[in-house]
């Protein structure tokens, strides 16, 4: 059994299959049924041969008994070599060190009783402790690997799982968009984030509301028991422009704690996260561009032809577009100001052509409008006070919101099953129809995620986006008010 033990412990579990659990058990069947055999031929030889004969001393006896044991104990070790699929071989030097414990002294007993004990003998080690062995071999290995893959880098041991700089292609990046992220979490968690902070918009545009009218009415002037006087009471409260100024501020603040805890729970739950991501800088040389995989690669990302393992012509030439590829994204992320001052430029110009393009098909008109206008105008009503309340909410509280979740959070996300153009496009989309405005709205919307998307993937910092989206909101207030006064 020691023996047994030592070999099942040194065993490799990767050589455990299906045919040797099949072998180890017809082994098994055979080593049980001949020794069963053994002990009843063995029972009834001894029974006639004690009716024939008389009986032997005490010490011939045990001497047989003795030898008998001998013999089974060999047929027992050739049982559990045939079980282990193994040959007798010299064992390691633990086995000859290891302290011998020993056998207790052979008793007189009928031979009954001996054939007896020789046949649970022959069967001391049965093939479910060898497969319980093997099977938590497996499972901690398993575990082990599993363990050592997620405390791994996350380029150097990915199991056949190439990094971004090895996926990019340059060739296939007109717009410089750059190499994918690597992303920790998989399409469930980014689909119940974005559901979370979609109704953490429609909670807070609930709660502000009453949140403002517990403020501006007293307790004892509520008629809450009076459903019909209550709800004419609120809505007069929603249509004062003061009120209504105080609600948009409220409802943005609410959702501006929802949404970054949302977005927050999501990180720390994967935290440490890899390089790249929720980038945010005013300088733009600390951004990582390359999603944590610079040029100076490690060796293992090397051996998988990565930007540095040029062993032909054509890798080489790869390798350097990818190296020049890299150095103008890394450009482009220390000029970000520049970069968003040019998307605002071009995002205008689309806004310009969409707008253009909505009047000449219908779209918009004299009696259409948008559905930001009469937010607007309401929050404008309010005076000077209003005007800032609309430019906290629209300028300073909701790109730092939006920007966060639709490029920070949900474009990345989407690189794990797309490029990075499809991300920026599917992003944009969903970005789009998140604000549930109406046509005119959402084709200028389009725009401005566009744009916003592609000026973060090419400088791979946050602060790019909010200035192209806090520009044209402030754009359309100011449009709007000198539109309104002129």
């Amino acid at each position: 059994r020691r023996v047994a033990a030592r070999r099942i412990r040194s065993a490799h579990p990767l050589r455990v299959s299906a045919h040797d659990v099949a072998r180890a058990k017809r082994v098994r069947s055979v080593v049980v049924s001949s020794s069963s055999f053994t002990a009843r031929r063995a029972a009834s030889s001894d029974g006639a041969r004690r009716l024939l004969t008389p009986p032997r001393a005490s010490g011939d006896d045990a001497e047989a008994a003795a030898t008998e044991r001998k013999s089974s104990s060999k047929s027992t070790m050739s049982a559990l070599d045939a079980l282990l699929g193994s040959s007798d071989e010299t064992e390691d030097d633990g086995s000859r060190n290891e302290v011998q414990t020993p056998r207790p002294k052979p008793s007189l007993t009928s031979a009954n009783d001996a054939s007896a004990n020789d046949a649970k003998a022959t069967v001391s080690v049965p093939l479910s402790a060898v497969r319980a062995a093997l099977s938590e071999k497996l499972s901690g290995n398993e575990s082990d690997a599993k363990g050592q893959k997620k405390t791994s880098s996350f380029g150097d041991a990915r199991d056949g799982e190439l990094s971004p700089i090895e996926k990019y292609d340059p060739e296939k990046d007109p717009l410089g968009l750059g190499p994918q992220w690597v992303v920790p979490w998989g399409a469930p968690t980014t689909l119940f984030a974005l559901l979370a902070v979609e109704s953490g918009f429609f909670f807070a545009g609930a709660l502000a509301p009453a949140i403002v009218y517990a403020n501006v009415r007293a307790a004892e002037e509520i008629p809450i028991d009076n459903p019909e006087l209550f709800a004419r009471d609120l809505q007069a409260v929603f249509d004062d422009p003061s009120a209504f100024s105080d609600i948009i501020v409220c409802a943005e603040a609410v959702q501006f704690v929802l949404a970054l805890s949302v977005i927050g729970a999501v990180a720390a739950s994967n935290a440490p996260l890899p390089p790249g991501w929720f980038q945010f800088s005013l300088f733009g040389s600390d951004v990582d561009v390359d999603g944590g995989f610079p040029l100076e690669e490690s060796e293992a990302i090397k051996k998988r032809g990565g930007v540095d393992a040029g062993n032909t012509a054509s890798t080489n030439a790869m390798a350097k577009k990818k190296r020049a590829a890299m150095k103008a994204q890394r450009e482009r992320s220390n000029d970000w100001f520049g970069e968003a001052t040019r998307a605002v430029f071009l995002t205008w110009v689309f806004v310009l052509l969409v707008t253009a393009l909505a009047y000449a098909l219908g779209l918009r008109g004299d009696d259409q409008g948008t559905a930001s206008n009469s937010v607007i105008e309401k929050a404008f009503a309010a005076g000077p006070g209003g005007a800032a309340s609309l430019v906290l909410t629209t300028v300073v509280l909701a790109p730092v919101i939006e920007e966060t979740v639709f490029r920070g959070f949900l474009l990345p996300s989407l690189t794990k099953y797309m490029t990075v153009p499809w991300a920026v496009a599917l992003s944009t989309v969903i970005f789009a129809v998140a604000h549930e405005h109406n046509t005119g709205d959402t084709a200028q919307l389009l725009a401005v995620g566009a744009m916003a998307g592609v000026a973060y993937a090419r400088t791979r910092n946050l602060a790019t986006s909010m200035v192209v989206h806090a520009s044209f909101n402030l754009g359309v207030l100011a449009l709007y008010a000198l539109w309104t006064h002129s």
